[in-house]
């Protein structure tokens, strides 16, 4: 069946899926890189500049449930592509602010537009792949996250750096239009709406979350594996939010460096990460028969290692080659606790449980920047940051050993299509 491979329909659908959201990261963390210049330009603590990303996660997080719904409802073509229109705006307005409010007020439109994405483009990746590829196609898929990220603050830095933060805000959410557009015309929800068939691969589960005695909100409200797993999603995205922001900062700060060679090293580190999605979805699939837990276990426990080490003001050779492997592990357990909500709930409900999650995730966005920053500022120093880091990266470790996998049933063993 060739629609499913790479090269069908399928792959097409996943290339352009992918495309679109890592510029949706680009024009999230775009923010990152220019942090200095921007509390520089408006006189403001690391714990005000922490408060701006913390208010786009507010809003973020207010929309994660409602966009899971309307992605279910809507379909996800339709919310991807609203959710960039919005983000667009919330960056121009960024682009425009000369007073702590007006950053604020785009931060908080861009952070209503990218809840839009998350959960409408892992829909957009389980309807088009069955459930044997699932993870492994979702695991290409988040490579976007590495990528866009990466590409997001290298760029921003350098125009930055060039051109003065405010282009920061003006560029990558360009390219982000033009994605749209194409991403518009091209991508269909689902096989069948392109003439093809859809699968039949979750029909139990489809048929349990389908059953009028159990409105499907509660069945994800009460489920206790996903509450287990958004626990652990929580302490992981605490850490992996809070490198993500404030990495280019740390080097700047710790180091001396420029933003532009800051924001150079900071897209290096991360470059690891898209490698960690295929390679972690692959393995998950192939060689521990669906399960999640145990690579999920021995990410989580290297990421704790590596941040505290990180923690204890080492050579900047040092730091990169730490960075290196945060980089790979910041990514790694996203990929495999992403894929739950699919896993437990069926591709029916796969965008509300996933809206579930992604509220715990955007709470912890929340909470790592303004806590982050006033820990920056009490103590002067980032080191004490990323100690809180390996704190939190422990936690998940041990919360993510009450995962319950034997209710998830088994994988289909199919064939190589």
């Amino acid at each position: 069946m060739n629609r499913f491979n790479l090269k069908g329909p399928a792959g097409q659908v996943l290339f352009l899926t992918w495309l679109l959201f890592g510029l949706y990261y680009a024009s999230r963390f775009n923010y990152a890189s220019v942090l200095p210049l921007i509390r520089a330009d408006l006189a403001i603590s690391n714990a005000r500049a922490g408060w701006l990303m913390a208010l786009f996660f507010v809003a973020y997080t207010a929309f994660q449930l409602p966009s899971g719904y309307l992605g279910d409802r809507f379909g996800p073509r339709k919310i991807l592509t609203v959710g960039a229109l919005i983000s667009i705006a919330g960056n121009l307005i960024i682009s425009q602010g000369t007073i702590f409010s007006i950053l604020a007020v785009g931060q908080v439109i861009n952070g209503l537009g990218q809840a839009m994405g998350w959960n409408s483009a892992l829909k957009l990746v389980v309807n088009w792949f069955p459930r044997a590829r699932r993870a492994t196609a979702i695991g290409f898929f988040a490579t976007c996250v590495s990528a866009g990220s990466s590409f997001g603050i290298r760029f921003s830095g350098y125009l930055g750096d060039h051109l003065g933060w405010q282009s920061a805000f003006i560029v990558p959410p360009a390219l982000l239009a033009a994605v749209t557009l194409v991403f518009w015309l091209v991508v269909r929800n689902s096989p069948s709406e392109k003439g093809l068939a859809d699968f039949d691969d979750d029909t139990r589960s489809e048929n349990i979350s389908s059953n009028p005695a159990e409105p499907n909100i509660r069945l994800v409200l009460t489920h206790p594996t996903l509450w287990a797993v958004a626990l652990v999603y929580f302490c992981f995205v605490y850490v992996q939010f809070g490198c993500l922001v404030w990495i280019p900062t740390f080097l700047t700060e710790n180091y001396a460096l420029s933003i532009d060679r800051a924001s150079m090293i900071a897209a290096v580190v991360l470059i690891p990460g898209i490698f960690a999605s295929p390679v972690a979805g692959f393995v998950s699939d192939h060689y521990f028969s669906g399960r999640r837990k145990p690579l999920l276990f021995i990410g989580l426990g290297t990421l704790a290692l590596t941040t505290f080490l990180l923690s204890s003001g080492i050579s900047l050779a040092t730091a990169i080659a730490l960075l290196t492997v945060i980089g790979f592990m910041i990514i790694m357990p996203d990929i495999l606790l992403a894929t739950y909500p699919a896993d437990i709930l069926s591709r029916k409900l796969s965008a509300t449980g996933m809206g579930f999650l992604t509220t715990f995730t955007s709470l912890a966005g929340i909470f790592t920047n303004v806590v982050s920053g006033k820990i920056a500022d009490m103590f002067q120093s980032f080191n004490a940051v990323f100690l809180s880091f390996a704190v939190m990266a422990l936690i998940a470790t041990v919360l993510c050993l009450r995962i319950c996998e034997k209710e998830i049933h088994p994988i289909e063993r199919r064939a190589k299509i």
